[in-house]
């Protein structure tokens, strides 16, 4: 493994990339979280609740970038959802997404699935 090429995967995977949280069924009918990058077609990752989803989901995104890297092909930037422009100045807004709370139950989720992971607005 080239390290200087790992240390570069790992920067470029901690840019802000919109993070989406589903929940799924395993093969064999228990619930699981899967969470994804929109930007990286196919980088994913999974656990039992939604921090771990989200925490093998940035693991899964360092292998996928170093694999793009190691393949010399382009690294998708985060998706950047609105900018505004006015004569004297320019912003652009990304999304990033907060957890609401850690601790919902199963019922609750499949009540209110919007309500997994709430978007906020940040200036960049």
């Amino acid at each position: 493994m080239d390290l200087n090429l790992r240390n570069k995967a790992q920067k470029l995977a901690e840019r802000s990339y919109v993070v989406e949280v589903l929940l799924d069924e395993s093969t064999d009918g228990e619930p699981v979280f899967v969470a994804l990058n929109p930007e990286l077609e196919g980088c994913m990752g999974q656990g039992k609740t939604i921090e771990e989803a989200v925490n093998d989901l940035h693991e899964a995104r360092i292998d996928y970038v170093y694999s793009l890297l190691e393949d010399d092909l382009f690294v998708p930037d985060p998706i950047h959802l609105a900018t505004t422009t006015s004569s004297s100045f320019s912003q652009t807004l990304s999304v990033s997404y907060h957890q609401v709370n850690r601790n919902l139950d199963i019922k609750e989720i499949h009540e209110k699935p919007e309500r997994l992971y709430e978007a906020a607005f940040l200036r960049t």
